[in-house]
C-alpha cells in the first residue's frame, strides 16, 4: 500500500506548507499525517465491508423470496456479526492517535502496519467473494456456505482485534 502520508503532503496548500515552517510544529504536522492516514485506511476497510453487508442483506430478501428459509437465521446472526466487526473497525481508538502523540515511529513499522491493513483488506475482498457466492448456492448447500462466511468473519474480528495489540507494541 503506498504510503498516504506522502499523498495527504502533496495535496496540502500553501498555507500548511507555511505552517510546517514554524518551529516544533513539524512534529505536530507529522501526527496529524498519521492520523489521516489511518482515517483514509479505515474508512476504505470499513466502506469495503458496507458493500458486502449490502450484497449480504439483498442475498437474505433473495433466499426469503424463493422460500430459502432454513438458512435465513443463522444468515441474519451473521450479518449481525459482520456489522459488529465493521463498527469495531470503525469506531476503535486510531492506530496513530494518544500512544504515538509523543513517540516517534521508525518507518518500517508504519510499512508493517500499513501491510497488516492491506492484509485485512484482502480478507475482507475474501469474505466479499464467499458473501457473493451465498445467491446463487444450491439449497442443500447453503448450510455450508453459511459456516464459510461464518468462519471468514471470525478470523476478521480477530485480526481487527489484533490490530490493536500490534499499534500497541510499537510503542518505546
Amino acid at each position: 500500500m503506498s504510503d498516504l502520508r506522502d499523498r495527504i503532503e502533496k495535496d496540502e496548500g500553501s498555507l500548511q506548507k507555511l505552517m510546517a515552517s514554524i518551529p516544533g510544529f513539524s512534529g505536530y504536522r507529522e501526527r496529524q499525517l498519521r492520523r489521516k492516514a489511518d482515517q483514509m485506511i479505515r474508512e476504505h476497510l470499513v466502506g469495503l465491508l458496507d458493500d458486502t453487508r449490502r450484497v449480504m442483506k439483498r442475498t437474505i430478501s433473495k433466499w426469503a423470496d424463493q422460500g430459502k428459509l432454513e438458512q435465513l437465521d443463522a444468515l441474519d446472526r451473521l450479518l449481525g456479526k459482520l456489522t459488529k466487526v465493521r463498527d469495531n473497525l470503525r469506531f476503535a481508538d486510531y492506530g496513530y492517535t494518544g500512544w504515538f502523540d509523543a513517540a516517534k515511529i521508525k518507518e518500517d513499522e508504519l510499512d508493517s502496519l500499513y501491510d497488516y491493513d492491506l492484509g485485512l483488506r484482502e480478507q475482507i475482498m475474501r469474505i466479499d467473494e464467499v458473501v457473493g457466492g451465498l445467491a446463487g448456492a444450491e439449497e442443500s448447500q447453503l448450510a455450508e456456505h453459511v459456516a464459510n462466511v461464518t468462519e471468514e468473519v471470525a478470523r476478521l474480528a480477530h485480526a481487527i482485534d489484533h490490530r490493536g495489540e500490534i499499534t500497541a507494541e510499537l510503542v518505546p
